[in-house]
């Protein structure tokens, strides 16, 4: 696979993933621009992750699912996300327990199978919206989100004077940042 890049964000660093596919029993060559992977067969691992990364939980946990034994992720990511591919590799017939903690074990399975699965709503999307609405001092309504998944970012936009209502599955944002001047 390609290295990360063309990225505005940033730089996207994966030594992470890749130290953690090595410890797991894969041999990994970085050659022209690209990762090459190979392996005879995964094992289990401790994998202590030197610093939070999500996509590095995500690949490491997904790689774990059919790997030979018990693999610990130590300094896990906590996103909802690791929780949702978590649910739905479970439903493929994975053994993971501890997402949404900073430890996550998987027993690996000898091999998953198909199911049907709901991806969460984005919420760094749905956040968009909600601070948007209150730069603005507009009026806007997000419907079918997890508004669990933004209480930070909507409680910050509540003490800066925008009113916010939260729902079972929507929220809404109206008026705006209050202006604080120095007299």
């Amino acid at each position: 696979m390609s290295l990360p890049g063309g990225c505005a964000i940033g730089a996207r660093p994966i030594n992470l993933h890749i130290a953690g596919l090595e410890r797991m029993g894969a041999k990994c060559d970085i050659v022209h621009g690209y990762v090459e992977a190979s392996t005879s067969g995964l094992h289990g691992a401790y994998i202590l992750m030197d610093t939070v990364t999500v996509t590095g939980t995500e690949n490491l946990m997904m790689a774990a699912t059919l790997a030979e034994g018990e693999t610990v992720l130590d300094n896990a990511a906590c996103e909802p996300e690791i929780s949702d591919l978590a649910a739905l590799l479970r439903g493929m017939g994975a053994h993971i327990e501890g997402d949404g903690t900073r430890t996550i074990r998987v027993h690996g399975s000898k091999k998953l199978h198909g199911c049907r699965h709901r991806v969460i709503p984005d919420r760094i999307e749905a956040g968009t919206f909600a601070i948007a609405s209150a730069i603005t001092r507009g009026d806007v309504e997000v419907a079918n989100c997890h508004p669990r998944h933004l209480t930070a970012v909507l409680t910050q936009l509540s003490q800066t004077g925008a009113e916010v209502s939260i729902g079972t599955d929507s929220f809404r944002v109206r008026g705006g940042i209050q202006s604080h001047r120095r007299m």
